[in-house]
């Protein structure tokens, strides 16, 4: 899938038929390569005829799944998912959030939007209430005119907006995912950094765009919040900055280079140390006082590529991450806490006319109490890798390409994720959940999706 236009490309798989948000547990998970650039590509999206036997069950909304990962209710019960579109795909007017049973997939309620686009990951607070953000087009689809802070309770009823920007402005890839405190408050990025008091009204704005310059842009990437409150963001030419929650002054600054567009959001380690990936395809871990550590630069192991899947952490620091656009393929680092390669997962059996580009990884891991480590794969794969030693467990194909979305993990050993077929999948592991041990085990820490470490 092509990211900027949203349309298919060598690798991806057919049939985006809609369901009109209703379960398919017996869809099949066979599909016929789209080869686009002429003829077929060989292969199919799994090795034998028939659905597989770990998906329990699928789920498709009215509208596009393209943006965003599924996060859970607190008794994990409930998997909350938004719809949208590509940048450049098709412009459709029927969006919404939508609240689905983990048993069974079937939907418990779900909130219209209608142009309104949920663009990134919704976020559950501690009262139980899903925040997100939406990008609202103009009738032709071509501008944005509108950011807008959605907060419902957790039966769908509103309970508060709050605008963030901007006035008006091109379209552009996906949008902040709320962090949210344990008080409640929103912090998000649009035309600045905002927190939002759980009331929903500001608390403050900070790294404020510069309105007057023609190409600022807004602030498309996720604030994470520390165990003592601290709010940390980067973006590009934001460098990484800490601000305090009390009124968002900076706290410290540590300029990462250059890191263009930096849309993997931080993972922080149990020591409060922070790991961030850049679109350079290198990490960098920084002290909770923002002093430099270490770095790791793929390029050192022989890898070219870029990074947009945010980092998980596990109970002994290994950090577990994906590349994209990778030459010679894109893969999955394994790391050690002093910034080492431990191992790396490149994923075989795979067409060999079908360019590796396009097995990218920007799935972020999550991390099972089962020690295996969860992702998807742009050529419409979900993986279980062995922690300890990058050794494939098992894989499930999907209908279409994982993109965006990153796996949330039950307690009972359930894994959701959505493809780019617009299905989301309830898929059989092994695991009792996140690993519980591990300081950030997925994306955006929890499967609430705060994007808070515990205090």
């Amino acid at each position: 899938m092509n990211r900027r236009t949203g349309q298919p490309t060598r690798g991806e798989w057919a049939g985006h038929q809609r369901g009109g948000g209703r379960v398919r547990g017996a869809v099949s998970i066979l599909a016929t390569l789209a080869c686009l650039a002429g003829g077929s590509c060989g292969g199919t999206a799994r090795p034998e005829d028939g659905p597989d036997p770990r998906i329990r069950w699928v789920f498709q909304p009215d509208a596009q799944i393209y943006y965003g990962s599924p996060a859970l209710s607190a008794d994990e019960q409930t998997v909350y998912v938004g719809t949208s579109n590509p940048i450049l795909g098709t412009f459709e007017t029927n969006h919404a959030l939508y609240a689905i049973a983990v048993e069974g997939g079937v939907l418990r309620w779900k909130f219209p939007l209608g142009r309104r686009q949920v663009r990134s990951t919704p976020a559950v607070g501690p009262d139980g209430s899903v925040t997100f953000v939406v990008e609202e087009r103009d009738a032709t689809g071509a501008t944005v005119l509108h950011h807008v802070v959605y907060r419902l309770s957790s039966s769908g009823v509103l309970l508060w907006t709050y605008t963030v920007g901007p006035a008006a402005a091109p379209v552009d890839v996906g949008l902040s995912a709320p962090a949210i405190a344990t008080d409640g408050t929103v912090y998000v990025a649009g035309d600045a950094l905002y927190a939002i008091r759980a009331d929903g009204t500001l608390k403050w704005k900070a790294l404020a765009r510069a309105a007057e310059d023609p190409y600022a842009e807004d602030l498309h990437n996720s604030p994470v919040i520390g165990a003592d409150g601290t709010v940390y963001f980067v973006y590009h030419n934001i460098p990484l900055t800490a601000l305090h929650p009390a009124d968002g002054h900076v706290l410290w600054t540590l300029d990462l280079g250059v890191n263009d567009h930096v849309m993997a959001s931080p993972a922080i380690g149990a020591d409060g140390a922070l790991y961030v990936a850049t679109n350079r395809c290198v990490m960098y871990a920084v002290s909770s006082a923002g002093s430099l550590r270490w770095t790791f630069d793929a390029a050192t192991v022989g890898y070219q590529c870029t990074m947009r899947s945010s980092p998980a952490i596990a109970a002994d620091g290994t950090i577990y991450l994906g590349t994209n656009s990778g030459s010679p393929a894109s893969v999955l680092f394994a790391l050690r806490s002093d910034g080492s390669l431990r191992w790396v997962f490149e994923p075989s059996d795979l067409p060999s006319d079908v360019p590796s580009d396009h097995f990218d990884i920007y799935s972020s891991p999550a991390l099972g109490s089962d020690g295996a480590v969860y992702f998807g794969q742009e050529f419409g794969r979900v993986y279980a890798l062995d922690g300890a030693s990058g050794a494939l467990r098992w894989m499930v194909a999907t209908q279409s390409g994982i993109t965006w979305s990153s796996p949330a993990l039950t307690a009972g050993g359930v894994l959701l994720i959505s493809d780019l077929s617009s299905r989301l999948y309830a898929i059989t592991t092994e695991s009792g959940g996140l690993s519980a041990q591990a300081p950030w085990p997925r994306y955006r820490h929890d499967n609430g999706s705060t994007g808070a470490l515990a205090p």
